[in-house]
Parts: structure tokens; C-alpha cells; sequence
């Protein structure tokens, strides 16, 4: 049998393992999307006439109706409070647009670098319109400027598949060249230190050399796993932590209760729409949506990873599965099809 043929089919015999664990072991509980009580403020919920070629879409409403409905249920079930300390670290996570009154919510790994780019376009072209004291980034107003744009202005925030989400910054920070050694000389010792057993000479390497001639760590997706669930309380939400905490903790879904939630998965459909509904269509089109190399690695990457850190994290992001959607049981089921779809 040729190599390749029988590495696949190692990987299909512990990822069927993996679903059969699902579900007759340890699982993250599954919470069905609640049926709206009508307690809700209805102007929470978009407004089918503000922008033209948007009414019709009837069932993106229906969808965002029934996100919303989630939200305010499990935040509310959560207790979590819709007051705001203006001075934490979430003002930093949104992009302020005074022209159309919106606030944009980025998470790191949700696209966000291109949303940046699309928002600083739309602020060079209304350039001479914008109000003294403008700033794109939020953060830059006072208390009293914030609170007035947050009771003001719509606001928008895109989420993803927690699971791909976490694997997209594993990717792009522990296997990026250009990012790799920024984020192994502040996270990858201490990693290596607690969670790789018989380390010990490649830590004596990494202290005795220079900076520039030290060895790559290459920190595992176990590995990574294993620091953001033992040791992540000791980051708070800060430029670099944002890229792996729980999005309703990056977002303040639950305080802010953002008037619109879309869905990277569906990025193509829903980015376009959401710009015709704020109006800015004319001025800004989203960029052609390619699939994620997350996407694509999924089967490879996790069927290295053992079934007890899956659960692990799946419990760590148990908010984020039920505030936004997504169900934390699809998890070995995603990584099963991805290898079915593999040449064998």
C-alpha cells in the first residue's frame, strides 16, 4: 500500500474513533435555539426597509432575528450585564464610522484584517465629511463620545466556528515564518517549559544562543491547546490574546448586543448584504471570499490531536458555541468529512 494511502487511512480510523467518543463519552451540552419570548426590544432587530434591495431578503432577516433571539437568551440566562466599563479593553475591538453611524466589532482570525481595510476606504472618501475629533478606532473617544455611539449607532460584528477559528490562529502565528518567531519568543518557552516533556536541551539551546540563531520551537496544535486552557487566565484581552480567547469575551457580544451578526462561513453572502443594509454599499465592496487554509488542514491537523483536548476545548469555548450557533458536537464530524473528501 502506498504511503499516502495508508497515512489517510490512519487518520480516518482515529477520527471515526474520535466521533464514536463524541458520543458516548464526555460532551459539551448542546443547547437548542430558543423560540423568541417577545421579551426582547424590538429595535434590537434590523430594519428591513432602511436599505434599498434589502426587504426582499426575507429569510437573512429570519436568520438574524433568530441569532439575535439566541444572544439576548443566553446572555440573559448567563446574567451578564448590558453595562459597559467604557475604559476596558473593549473599545479597542471596534471601528467607529461617523458618517453611517456604525460601530464594526473585529475578532481577530474573522476577517478582521480585511473589514480594516475596507472601513479605513470608507473613511478617505468621506474624508472632508467627518466631524472634527474623528477617529476610526473607537477606543481613541472619551467616555461620553463612546456611550453616545454605542446608544446610536448600528452595530455589526462577524463570528466564526470556534474549533477553525482556533486552529486559523494556531496557523498563522505558530506556523508562519513571519509570525512564528515573534510568537515563539512570547509564548513558545513557557509552552515548551510546562508541556513538552524532555525539552530540557532545546530550552538550554534556546537561552545560550542569540536571539536571531535560536532553533524554531514549532509548538504543537496539542501543545497550544494545552497553554490557552491551563494558562490563558493569566493574558487579558489584549492585542496578541485576542487572537484565541472566546469571541463573546474578545466582542462583549452579551453588553454591547450588537444589532447584527454574521457568519464567517457565510462571509460571501452575508458581508455584501450587511454593506447594503448600512449603506455603504455604493462606496465599499467586499473582496472575493477564498476558502480558509484553516478550512482546508482541518482533517490533518486535529486527527493529531487526542480526544481529551478536543473535549478540553470545546469546553473552553462552550459560550461561544452557544451564544453564536454553532454546535460543539459538529466538531469530529467537520473533521470526518474533510478526510472523506481526501483521494485515497
Amino acid at each position: 500500500m502506498e504511503r499516502s494511502k495508508l497515512h489517510n487511512l490512519i487518520i480516518i480510523s482515529v477520527v471515526s474513533f474520535l466521533i464514536l467518543l463524541t458520543y458516548i463519552g464526555e460532551r459539551v451540552p448542546h443547547v437548542p435555539l430558543p423560540i423568541s419570548t417577545g421579551n426582547h426590544d424590538v429595535k434590537n432587530y434590523p430594519n428591513i426597509k432602511t436599505a434599498p434591495g434589502v426587504a426582499d431578503s426575507s429569510a437573512m432577516w429570519e436568520e438574524q432575528k433568530a441569532r439575535l433571539d439566541r444572544m439576548n437568551s443566553v446572555c440573559d440566562r448567563l446574567n451578564r450585564t448590558r453595562n459597559l466599563e467604557l475604559s476596558t479593553g473593549f473599545s479597542k475591538q471596534l471601528l467607529a464610522d461617523d458618517t453611517n453611524g456604525v460601530l464594526f466589532g473585529f475578532i481577530p482570525k474573522v476577517g478582521c484584517t480585511t473589514w480594516k481595510i475596507l472601513f479605513t476606504r470608507i473613511e478617505r472618501k468621506h474624508k472632508k465629511d467627518l466631524p472634527p475629533g474623528h477617529h476610526l478606532r473607537f477606543f481613541q473617544y472619551g467616555d461620553e463620545e463612546r456611550e453616545r455611539r454605542l446608544r446610536d449607532y448600528k452595530k455589526v460584528l462577524f463570528v466564526r466556528d470556534p474549533i477553525i477559528r482556533f486552529l486559523s490562529f494556531y496557523l498563522n502565528k505558530f506556523r508562519n515564518s513571519k509570525e512564528q518567531r515573534i510568537w515563539e519568543e512570547k509564548y513558545g518557552i513557557q509552552i515548551i517549559e510546562k508541556y513538552r516533556p524532555g525539552s530540557d536541551k532545546l530550552l538550554r539551546e534556546l537561552v545560550e544562543k542569540e536571539q536571531e540563531e535560536r532553533p524554531f520551537i514549532n509548538v504543537t496544535l496539542s501543545e497550544s491547546i494545552q497553554f490557552i486552557i491551563g494558562e490563558t487566565d493569566k493574558y487579558p484581552l489584549d492585542g496578541k490574546s485576542n487572537h484565541w480567547l472566546p469571541q463573546n469575551i474578545v466582542s462583549h457580544v452579551c453588553e454591547i448586543r450588537y444589532d447584527f451578526i454574521g457568519k464567517y462561513e457565510n462571509l460571501a453572502v452575508e458581508a455584501p448584504f450587511v454593506l447594503n443594509w448600512l449603506g455603504l454599499s455604493s462606496v465599499a465592496k467586499f473582496p472575493e471570499v477564498h476558502e480558509s487554509s484553516a478550512t482546508n488542514k482541518l482533517a490533518d491537523e486535529y486527527a493529531s490531536v487526542s480526544q481529551a483536548h478536543i473535549n478540553q476545548l470545546r469546553k473552553y469555548y462552550e459560550k461561544d458555541f452557544e451564544i453564536f450557533g454553532y454546535d460543539s458536537r459538529d466538531t469530529p464530524l467537520k473533521i470526518a468529512h474533510a478526510l472523506f473528501d481526501t483521494d485515497l
